[in-house]
C-alpha cells in the first residue's frame, strides 16, 4: 500500500498538550509555605481573613505582613481545622480568597493584596406551581440591593462575597425569604425559586421563610415534578460525567432509551421512525437517505444544555409521536459571563499507532470536506440524476480511485471553545451573546467477522458462527460545530436569535476476505446542517397573558459521495504497492460489475409556532387557556445514482486493485437508476387549544391538536400503485380509488389529557392518554432502489400508509431530595399499520411495508439517590443511579392486495388485507430489556464516575418468515471517568475509559434446538444470542478507548 504523511495537527501538537496538562497541577501547588508543619486549632463561623490571620499569629511564631483593612473586607465561610498544620489553613486561604501567600523567609509570611475582590452572583429561575416562569418578581438582598426577574423568569443579582438573606415578592403570590445564601467571589450560586399563589381570602401579606438548602431543593422539585407531561432527561452536568462525545452516545443513558450505532434512538421499544426529534423546539427532518430517523451523532455534546425526552403528548407538541419527543436544547443566551476552553485527545488499543487504511486523503477531510476525487463530473451538488448524467454524456469520465493508502493512526483529538457575555441596560434589561465552536477528529479500527452480502461460510462450523468473511473496519470521522446567539430580555419581553452549523464527514472502509473471495465496502457520508431561529416571549398587560412565537429555517444536505462496493477473487501479495490483486470484480447489488454510487438528500424547512396563554379563575380554581398555530413547510430533493463499473479483461488476469479500473484496462461505466430521482414539497398546518386546570392537588392538562397535511398529493408511490392497477385493464380512467385515498385523510384530530395528583409536595401520580401518528417520510413516498450495507442487499420503498397510535401511561414519581428521583411507570401503545423493513423471501431484497397492528406494554423504573444522608465521610459524597425497562410486545404481519374490486361495483378498487398470526416480538430496533446504572463520587477537587448500559437482544431485521429474522446483541458498555479540578477550581482534567469490558456487537440468525427444528413463535429466552450455536451475520469489536482532556474556565 502507498504511504501518506500525517495531516492537520497530528501527534506533535497533541503531545505538547499532554506535557502542559502534566505540569499544570504542579504549578498550582508549588509554593514554599506548603512545607510548614506547625499545628493550629481553628474553628470559626462566617468571618473575615483578618480574623483568621490574627488567630494564626497568636498560635505560631511567624510574622505576618498584610493590610488589615483589606483583609477585613475578605469574607471567609465557616471553617474547622482541628490539629491541622498551618500550611492547610494558608492553602485554604490561598484557594478561596484573592490573596497571594508567600513564605518570604524562615519566619515571615506575606499576604499580598494580589487582586481586587470580585463580586459573586446568585442566578436562577422563578416559577409557579405549573412550572410557568414569573416575570417581574422583585428580588432583594438584605433589604437593599435588588433586581427583578425577566420575562422568562430568570434573574441575576451580583453581590459581594458573603452570606445574605434574599426576599422574593410578587403581586398575588406569597413572598419568599431565603436565608443563608452564601456568595463566593467570582462564582455563581444557583437558586431556583417556587412561588405559591396567595389564597383569595388572604388580606395580609404572607412571607414564607426557608434556608438556602431547603429553598434550592424545592426550586429543583418545581422544575422536575411540575411538568405537564411525563418526562425524563439528562443535564449538561450529567453528560460531562461520561466519555460521550456526541448526543447519539448520551441518549442511551436516559431511562427507557436505547441507541443503534450510537446514532439513532429507540424510545420505549419503538424504533427511530417513531420518535420525533426537536432541536431548540424546531422539528428536525430525517438525516438519512433511506430511513426516517435523525442521526444524533452530528450534535456535539459540548454545545448542549440539556436533553429532555417527553413521553406523553400535550397539544402544543407535534402529533408525530410514538415512543417520545427527544428535545435537544443547545446553549441559550447566557445569564452570566463565561469563557471556557477544552482540549483533549484519545487513544484506542486497536487503532492508535497501528496501520490505518483508507482511500486517498487530500487533507481537507480533516476539515469535514469530501475528497475531490469523489466528485461526479467535477462536483457533488447536482440537482438531479438527469443533470448529472447529461454532463457525463457529453464526454466526461470518472476517476479511478479504488487504490488503498496506509499510514499509522494518530491519537484522536478534540477542541472546544465557548464564550458568553451579558450587557446590562438602564431599564433593567440586558443583552446577551454566546458563541461556541467545536472540532473532533477520530480514527477507529474494528475487527470484523460476517456472513452478510453472500460471504457465507456454510453450515459446517457452528462454533465459529458459520463465518465466511473476516477483516477490519477503518473509520475516519470529522465533526465540526459552531453556534452563535444573541438576545435581549427584560421583565416583560425576551427576543433571541440563534444560528448553528454542524458538519460531519464519516468514512468507513471494510476490507476483508473469505478464502480467495475479497470484499471491499467504502461507506462515506457527509452531513451539513444549518439552522437559524428567531423567537420571542412577551407579557401583555398585568393579568399574566403571554405571547410566544418562534420561526426557524433549516438547511440539511446529506450526501453519500462515490461509495465503492466490490467483490472479487483476489491474491494478497505484500510485495505489491496495493497488496490485493483482483479478477472477476462484481457486486450482488450491481447489474454490471462493481458498484459506485452517488446519493444526495437536500432539504429546506421552515418551522413556525405562535401561541397565546391567558390565565383565568373559574369557581375558585386557577386555569390557563393556551391556543396556538404551528406548522412546517418542506422542500426535499433526493436522488440515487448507481454506476456499474467493469473492465474489459476482467476474469483473465489478476490486476492490482489500484489500477484495475483504469482506461488502460478497458474500464467501462453503466448508469442504472430505478426512478431514484425526486423533488417534492409538502406543508403541514396545526392549530391547537389546551387547558391547564388546577383544582386542589389535581392538575389536568388537556386539549386537542388538529393537523392538516395532504399526504396523498405528495405520494409518488401512490401514483405508481394506481398505474399498476390500471395497467392492462380496460376502463383505466374510470376506476374509483377512493377507498385507497381515504386511508390518508387530510385533516386529523389528536386529543390528549394529562392528569397529575400531588400526593405530597415531593410526590406525584400521573395518568395520561393521547392519540398520535407516525407518517412516512417524504423519501419513503417515492419508489427507489439503493444498496444498504446494514441490510446486506438492495432496499426499496413501496406504498405505505401512516400509523395511528393510542398511548396510555400511568406513573408514580417521588423526588426525595435535590437531584434525586424514584419513579415507576407503566405504559401501553396500540399501533395500527406500523411500518417495518422486511426481507423479501430468500432474496437479498428489502422493502418498507405495513404490518396490521402492534401492541407494546412496558414497565419503566428509575432511581437516583444521594448517600449524603449517611453523613459518613466519603460515602456521603456518592450518588447512585439506575433505570430499567421491561417490554412485552406483539406484532401482527399483513399482506396487502390492491387489485381487488367490489363485486357490486366492478369499478371500485377494494384493498384486501391478509393478516398473519400474531408474533411475540418487539418491533425493529426494540428490545425486551434495557438497563442503565451509574455510581458518582463528587468532592473537591476529585470526582469519579462509573456508568453501565445493557440492552438485551433486539430485532435487527424481520423477515416474512419470522424464523429467518435477524437479531442484534448490542455492545454492553461499562465506562469510567476520573476528574480533577485544579488552578483554584477553574481548571479540570478528565481521564475517561470507554468499553472497559471490551464488549462487542453481534448481529445474528437464531439456530433453534438441533438446527433443523422450525419454531414459529420462539420465546424471549430462545431469541437471546448463543455463542457457538447461532449464525453470525455481522460482528464488530471496537476495543477500549482511553481519553484525556483539560478544560479551563476563565
Amino acid at each position: 500500500m502507498q504511504k501518506i504523511a500525517k495531516r492537520f495537527c497530528g501527534w506533535k501538537i497533541l503531545s505538547k498538550h499532554w506535557l502542559v496538562w502534566g505540569i499544570l497541577p504542579t504549578v498550582s501547588v508549588a509554593q514554599s509555605y506548603k512545607t510548614l508543619s506547625d499545628k493550629v486549632l481553628l474553628q470559626t463561623g462566617d468571618t473575615n481573613a483578618a480574623s483568621i490571620v490574627k488567630s494564626l499569629q497568636q498560635q505560631t511564631k511567624y510574622i505576618f505582613i498584610y493590610d488589615p483593612e483589606y483583609l477585613k473586607k475578605i469574607k471567609v465561610t465557616a471553617s474547622h481545622f482541628n490539629s491541622n498544620s498551618i500550611a492547610d489553613v494558608l492553602y485554604y486561604l490561598d484557594e478561596n480568597t484573592p490573596l497571594d501567600i508567600e513564605l518570604t523567609d524562615a519566619n515571615t509570611i506575606s499576604l499580598r493584596t494580589g487582586r481586587q475582590v470580585k463580586d459573586g452572583k446568585v442566578t436562577g429561575k422563578i416559577v409557579d406551581s405549573r412550572n410557568e416562569p414569573l416575570p417581574g418578581v422583585t428580588i432583594k438582598a438584605d433589604g437593599s440591593k435588588g433586581t427583578v426577574s425577566k420575562v422568562d423568569g430568570t434573574y441575576e443579582l451580583s453581590l459581594s462575597p458573603g452570606t445574605y438573606t434574599l426576599t422574593y415578592s410578587y403581586i398575588s403570590f406569597e413572598s419568599r425569604k431565603v436565608t443563608e445564601v452564601k456568595i463566593h467571589e467570582n462564582e455563581n450560586t444557583p437558586l431556583n425559586i417556587l412561588l405559591a399563589r396567595a389564597a383569595n381570602s388572604q388580606l395580609r401579606e404572607v412571607t414564607v421563610t426557608a434556608n438556602y438548602r431547603k429553598a434550592s431543593v424545592q426550586g429543583l422539585y418545581a422544575l422536575q415534578k411540575n411538568n405537564a407531561a411525563v418526562t425524563d432527561g439528562i443535564s449538561a452536568e450529567q453528560i460531562s460525567r461520561t466519555p460521550d462525545k456526541n448526543i447519539g452516545e448520551v441518549l442511551k443513558r436516559v431511562s427507557g432509551l436505547a441507541t443503534m450505532e450510537n446514532k439513532y434512538v429507540i424510545v420505549r421499544g419503538l424504533g427511530e421512525r417513531y420518535n420525533q426529534s426537536l432541536l431548540d423546539g424546531q422539528v428536525m427532518p430525517s438525516t438519512e437517505l433511506n430511513r426516517k430517523n435523525f442521526s444524533y451523532d452530528i450534535i456535539p455534546s459540548n454545545i448542549v444544555e440539556n436533553v429532555t425526552v417527553i413521553k406523553t403528548l400535550t397539544p402544543d407538541h407535534s402529533a408525530e409521536f410514538g415512543g417520545g419527543l427527544v428535545e435537544v436544547n443547545t446553549l441559550s443566551v447566557p445569564t452570566s459571563n463565561f469563557f471556557n476552553i477544552t482540549v483533549g485527545g484519545s487513544v484506542n488499543n486497536q487503532t492508535t499507532g497501528k496501520d490505518f487504511v483508507s482511500l486517498k486523503l487530500e487533507g481537507k477531510e480533516y476539515l469535514g470536506q469530501v475528497s475531490s476525487h469523489r466528485n461526479f463530473m467535477g462536483k457533488l451538488n447536482w440537482g438531479s440524476i438527469t443533470e448529472a448524467l447529461d454532463a457525463y454524456g457529453k464526454g466526461g469520465t470518472l476517476s479511478s480511485n479504488w487504490g488503498l493508502y496506509k499510514f499509522k493512526a494518530q491519537p484522536s483529538q478534540n477542541y472546544q471553545l465557548s464564550i458568553g457575555h451579558i450587557f446590562p441596560v438602564k431599564n433593567g434589561g440586558q443583552f446577551g451573546a454566546i458563541a461556541s465552536v467545536s472540532y473532533r477528529n477520530t480514527l477507529a479500527v474494528q475487527d470484523i467477522r460476517m456472513t452478510r452480502n453472500g460471504y457465507d461460510g456454510g453450515l459446517d462450523d457452528p462454533k465459529a458462527g458459520f463465518l465466511g468473511y473476516t477483516g477490519k473496519r477503518y473509520g475516519f470521522t470529522t465533526n465540526l460545530g459552531g453556534l452563535i446567539g444573541i438576545g435581549y430580555k427584560d421583565k416583560r419581553n425576551m427576543v433571541s436569535y440563534q444560528s448553528m452549523y454542524l458538519r460531519t464527514l464519516e468514512q468507513q472502509l471494510l476490507i476483508g476476505m473469505y478464502q480467495q473471495e475479497f470484499g471491499y465496502f467504502d461507506l462515506t457520508t457527509q452531513t451539513s446542517l444549518f439552522t437559524n431561529q428567531l423567537k420571542g416571549e412577551h407579557t401583555l398587560g398585568n393579568k399574566g397573558i403571554k405571547l410566544k412565537w418562534m420561526g426557524s429555517y433549516l438547511h440539511l444536505d446529506r450526501e453519500k459521495p462515490d461509495n465503492h462496493f466490490e467483490s472479487s477473487f483476489a491474491i494478497k501479495d505484500s510485495t505489491q504497492v496495493n497488496n490485493y490483486n483482483i479478477r472477476n470484480a462484481a457486486f450482488p447489488s450491481s447489474s454490471y460489475g462493481a458498484l459506485r454510487s452517488w446519493n444526495r438528500a437536500l432539504e429546506k424547512d421552515i418551522n413556525w409556532d405562535v401561541s397565546l396563554s391567558v390565565p383565568f379563575a373559574f369557581f375558585n380554581t386557577n386555569n390557563t387557556l393556551k391556543a396556538g398555530f404551528a406548522g412546517w413547510s418542506k422542500d426535499r430533493l433526493f436522488y440515487v445514482l448507481n454506476m456499474g463499473t467493469s473492465f474489459s479483461n476482467d476474469g483473465q488476469n489478476y490486476l492490482p486493485l489500484a489500477t484495475a479500473f483504469t482506461a488502460e484496462n478497458g474500464v467501462d461505466f453503466k448508469p442504472s437508476h430505478y426512478g431514484d430521482n425526486s423533488h417534492r414539497t409538502a406543508s403541514l398546518m396545526a392549530p391547537y387549544i389546551m387547558l391547564d386546570d388546577k383544582i386542589g392537588k389535581f392538575r389536568l392538562v388537556w386539549g386537542v391538536r388538529a393537523e392538516y397535511y395532504n399526504l396523498n398529493k405528495v405520494n409518488e408511490a401512490l401514483e405508481n400503485v394506481f398505474a399498476m392497477i390500471n395497467r392492462d385493464r380496460p376502463n383505466a380512467e374510470k376506476y374509483d380509488f377512493s377507498l385507497i385515498k381515504n386511508q390518508e385523510p387530510n385533516l386529523r384530530f389528536f386529543p390528549s389529557a394529562n392528569l397529575t395528583y400531588s400526593l405530597t409536595p415531593a410526590m406525584n401520580i400521573r395518568l395520561a392518554y393521547s392519540q398520535s401518528i407516525i407518517r412516512p417520510d417524504l423519501r419513503e413516498l417515492n419508489y427507489f432502489q439503493e444498496y444498504d450495507f446494514e441490510l446486506g442487499g438492495n432496499y426499496t420503498a413501496g406504498y405505505v400508509r401512516s400509523s395511528p397510535i393510542r398511548n396510555l401511561d400511568i406513573r408514580y414519581e417521588w423526588y426525595p431530595g435535590a437531584g434525586e428521583v424514584m419513579s415507576l411507570s407503566v405504559f401501553q401503545k396500540d399501533i395500527k399499520y406500523p411500518m417495518e423493513i422486511y426481507k423479501d423471501g430468500t432474496n437479498n431484497s428489502y422493502t418498507l411495508t405495513n404490518n396490521k397492528s402492534a401492541k407494546n406494554v412496558g414497565v419503566e423504573i428509575e432511581m437516583r439517590k444521594s448517600l449524603a444522608f449517611t453523613k459518613i465521610p466519603v460515602i456521603s459524597n456518592i450518588t447512585l443511579y439506575a433505570n430499567g425497562t421491561l417490554l412485552s410486545a406483539h406484532v401482527k404481519p399483513l399482506t396487502l392486495d390492491y387489485n381487488g374490486v367490489d363485486p357490486g361495483n366492478p369499478l371500485l378498487i377494494v384493498p384486501r388485507e391478509q393478516v398473519g398470526p400474531s408474533q411475540r416480538r418487539p418491533q425493529t430496533g426494540a428490545s425486551n430489556y434495557m438497563a442503565n446504572a451509574g455510581i458518582y463520587y463528587d468532592t473537591k477537587p476529585v470526582s469519579l464516575s462509573l456508568v453501565y448500559n445493557y440492552v438485551s437482544n433486539r430485532l435487527f431485521r424481520p423477515s416474512a418468515d419470522y424464523s429467518q429474522s435477524l437479531f442484534e446483541r448490542p455492545l454492553t458498555a461499562l465506562d469510567g471517568q476520573i476528574a480533577v479540578r485544579v488552578l483554584k477550581q477553574k481548571g479540570e482534567i478528565k481521564f475517561n475509559v470507554a468499553n472497559l469490558l471490551d464488549s462487542y456487537q453481534v448481529v445474528y440468525f437464531n439456530i433453534y434446538g438441533d438446527g433443523l427444528t422450525r419454531i414459529d413463535n420462539p420465546s424471549t429466552k430462545e431469541l437471546l444470542y448463543q455463542a457457538g450455536k447461532d449464525k453470525i451475520d455481522y460482528e464488530a469489536r471496537p476495543g477500549r478507548t482511553y481519553s484525556m482532556s483539560f478544560s479551563y474556565k476563565f
